[in-house]
Parts: structure tokens; sequence; C-alpha cells
């Protein structure tokens, strides 16, 4: 059994850096936005960090696929993975109106979402 209370940690801080700093990123939009003298900011400011961060979580999950899919396992990052992949999917579903490229993020959250179906464990790696 492998020890997971730091690889644990990292991947907790991972998810959670992948799912703020798009949010943070929309909130800092606005405000510049508004310092500038602009009414409304563009699309594009706060659209592509929140397609961007479903391929980092992606990475996440793959590097920390043995704790996440590991049954016996009772922490956290499982289950903030299926969170943070939910609210990013939220968001990119609602960024298929922008713009058709949204799908590709919006499918891998579901996918990370629906890996838990999946009963196959992870290979181990010599």
């Amino acid at each position: 059994m492998m020890s997971s209370g730091n690889g644990e940690s990292r991947g907790l801080f991972a998810v959670r850096v992948i799912v703020l700093v798009p949010l943070l990123w929309f909130l800092l939009a606005g405000l510049i936005g508004k310092f500038a003298g602009r009414d409304w900011v563009p699309i594009e400011a706060w659209a592509w960090p929140m397609m961007i961060a479903p391929f980092a979580l992606t990475v996440v999950f793959v590097m920390f696929r043995r704790i996440i899919q590991d049954p016996e396992h009772v922490g956290s990052l499982p289950t903030m993975s299926k969170v943070a992949a939910g609210l990013l999917l939220v968001a990119n579903g609602a960024l298929i109106i922008y713009s058709w490229v949204a799908v590709v993020p919006a499918v891998l959250c579901l996918a990370i979402l629906l890996s838990g179906l999946i009963k196959k464990p992870a290979k181990e790696t010599p």
C-alpha cells in the first residue's frame, strides 16, 4: 500500500489552485475592467483560463490516480477532484455558448466524474 500523506496534500493543493486561479482571474478581470473605465470585460479575458483548467485537472488526476481510485482510501482528494471537475463542467458547459472549443474541457471533466464507475484499478509503476 502506498503512503498517501504527502502525495495527497500535494494533490489537494494542486486541485485547489486549479479551481481557484480561474475564479480569481475572473474576479480580477472584472475589477481591472472597472478601474480601466470599461463597464464590461471581453469574454476572452476570463473564458480561456476556465477552459484551460480542466486540462491541468486531468494532469493532476493522472498523477494521483492511485490515491483517487483506491477504494480503501478515505482522504479528501477523491472528493475534492470530483467537486472540482463538477464545477469546471458547469462552467465549461456554459462556455459552449461562447466557443465549441469548450466541448473538449467539458468532456475531460465528465470523464473525471465518471471515472469512479470504472472499476479497473490503476497499474503499478515499476
